[in-house]
């Protein structure tokens, strides 16, 4: 059996935790990334079923569905994903049977640099 091996170059996805920054009163100053990683991905349709089925809240649902290589050490509730300057968070990640690919549903928060 031959395997096919999937070219993700629709873009790059890095993701990492976001820390208050403060002054030196303790003053929040703004936000700071620190990337974790990045990896390559491909854009796909979020189905109706995908929607139901990771709704998170009644008023967020994933408005982008990205898939990309599997990688074990990412944690939906810590880490947050940047895509060309917009930050998203990471509602939920599914991965494939085989654990060759993994998709990821994400709701967009902003640009990444307007959160100072």
């Amino acid at each position: 059996m031959q395997h096919r091996l999937t070219n993700f170059n629709q873009g790059v996805v890095h993701f990492g935790t976001i820390e208050t920054k403060r002054n030196a009163n303790r003053e929040k100053i703004g936000f700071e990334f620190n990337e974790a990683g990045l990896l390559f991905f491909n854009y796909r349709q979020i189905r109706v079923e995908d929607q139901d089925y990771f709704k998170v809240a009644k008023d967020s649902m994933a408005n982008l569905k990205i898939e990309t290589y599997y990688y074990n050490s990412i944690d939906k509730e810590s880490h947050k994903a940047v895509i060309n300057g917009d930050y998203y968070e990471i509602t939920a990640i599914d991965p494939s049977n085989d654990r060759r690919t993994m998709f990821w549903y994400l709701v967009k928060k902003g640009a990444l640099n307007a959160l100072y």
